[in-house]
């Protein structure tokens, strides 16, 4: 057997083996099935026991000018909403190229899209109030340097590792508040 028929061989074997993919929906490694669904509201209700831990969410995915956030319209208060952080510049995208363009789409016409993600949840920040403030300056530092995103609007924030389903948001699915303000 030549080597040029070899080669030819196993380019032919991996030909097949993209094309059989076509199509096909992405299945979720061994690792991410042993990864907790954990509600939004839970995360941001209980955030100590989820604080820097990595879970799975099914939430909304809302973007605008100054908002990067994730809600599920079923939270009772509109602080159980996390400021999104995607990985930082030159790291793999969090959404596969099947997804990208799907997602791009719905955040381009409607500004959110559904989606199931992996990601760290993260809880308020550690401040260390320096001494000898008052009590009310020291509460203003620890209510304003624990916080998130824009303008530190955020008490949660979720950093995105990996995207898992993307689908439209049903037209009455409501807002959050946070975001209604931060659009006016």
């Amino acid at each position: 057997m030549s080597i040029v028929f070899k080669c030819e061989a196993v380019e032919f074997l991996i030909l097949i083996a993209c094309v059989s993919q076509v199509g096909a929906t992405p299945q979720p490694s061994m690792r991410d099935q042993s990864i907790a669904t954990v509600s939004l509201c839970q995360l941001t209700r209980h955030w100590e026991k989820y604080d820097h831990r990595i879970v799975r969410i099914e939430a909304i995915y809302h973007t605008s000018n100054e908002v990067s956030q994730v809600y599920d319209p079923g939270c009772p208060t509109s602080d159980q909403t996390a400021w999104v952080e995607l990985l930082p510049y030159d790291s793999p995208s969090p959404v596969p190229p099947e997804l990208k363009e799907k997602l791009n789409e719905l955040l381009r016409s409607s500004g959110r899209a559904r989606i199931t993600v992996i990601g760290e949840f993260d809880g308020p920040k550690k401040v260390n109030v320096p001494s000898g403030l008052s009590p009310e300056a020291a509460d203003a530092v620890r209510e304003t340097n624990s916080r998130y995103g824009h303008m530190n609007s955020w008490k949660f924030q979720f950093v995105f590792s990996k995207v898992e389903k993307v689908e439209p948001v049903p037209t009455d699915a409501p807002w959050p508040h946070l975001a209604a303000q931060a659009q006016r």
